[in-house]
């Protein structure tokens, strides 16, 4: 397995008070090789503190998460080979895009040339802003310049974090195609994402948290084609499965 959890529970402290919050409760996750993952849940279901424990930036409270293996640390070996994508990423702003992808490629110890950086702005349609600083760029260009990092990476692992969240249309498109090209490369995919529909493009496993606890896990295919069909006799969505499953699962845990 590329990424395990293990009766991974962390709980936060309520400001000053001594009142605690449990973001994750003995979750239990396995990510295959070659998989493109999808966590799900509603906002404060503990996705964004699974990719953080994954990526070694928390330390649970008990349990724990394993790449390749091992709990990764801080500048430990095996980061060389994962890629993280925040939500929101920043950048130097008076870069720009192809100084931020040129900076962050030599900083990654990555092919810098200007051949290969010129072919992977192209790909990205990248290339016509190639000049325009990362100050005055949209949110969807800027994770392109991330998704360049990656491309140029290569890493195993790819983890996402709301990466679609507030793009138009077609960045979005073209975001999908980066990530399915990455993915047919070999790259693993862990995302998070409230954008259900891409997901059902895109994923072929997905995880449903609700409250910090998983209350599904199996094949995107599996957890639409639990019903037949929606109520009203049209085709059933992922959507639907996560809205019944989440519902589900707090009725079970009330």
């Amino acid at each position: 397995m590329i990424v395990e959890t293990e009766e991974l529970t962390v709980v936060f402290r309520a400001g000053w008070s001594r009142r605690t919050l449990t973001a994750l409760d003995r979750v239990n996750l396995s990510v295959r090789e070659g998989d493109f993952f999808a966590l799900l849940g509603p906002n404060g279901a503990g996705k964004s503190t699974a990719l953080h424990c994954m990526l070694g930036l928390l330390r649970p409270n008990s349990g724990e998460a394993r790449v390749f293996g091992r709990r990764l640390r801080l500048g430990c070996a095996e980061l060389r080979d994962v890629a993280y994508l925040p939500e929101e990423p920043h950048y130097h702003d008076y870069l720009t895009v192809e100084e931020a992808v040129v900076y962050y490629a030599r900083l990654s110890g990555l092919d810098a040339r200007p051949q290969r950086i010129r072919e992977v702005l192209e790909r990205l349609d990248l290339a016509k802003v190639r000049s325009v600083r990362v100050a005055v760029c949209s949110k969807g260009m800027k994770q392109k310049v991330g998704i360049a990092h990656c491309l140029l990476q290569q890493p195993r692992l790819l983890l996402l974090d709301e990466p679609m969240r507030g793009l138009d249309p077609v960045a979005t498109k073209d975001f999908r195609d980066a990530l399915v090209e990455l993915n047919r490369g070999g790259v693993t995919i862990v995302m998070n994402s409230h954008l259900l529909s891409e997901v059902e493009l895109v994923a072929n496993r997905a995880a449903i948290l609700a409250d910090g606890r998983l209350v599904a896990v199996d094949e995107v295919a599996s957890l639409v084609g639990r019903d037949d069909a929606a109520r009203d006799g049209s085709r059933r969505t992922l959507e639907d499965a996560f809205l019944a499953l989440v519902r589900e699962g707090r009725r079970a845990h009330a």
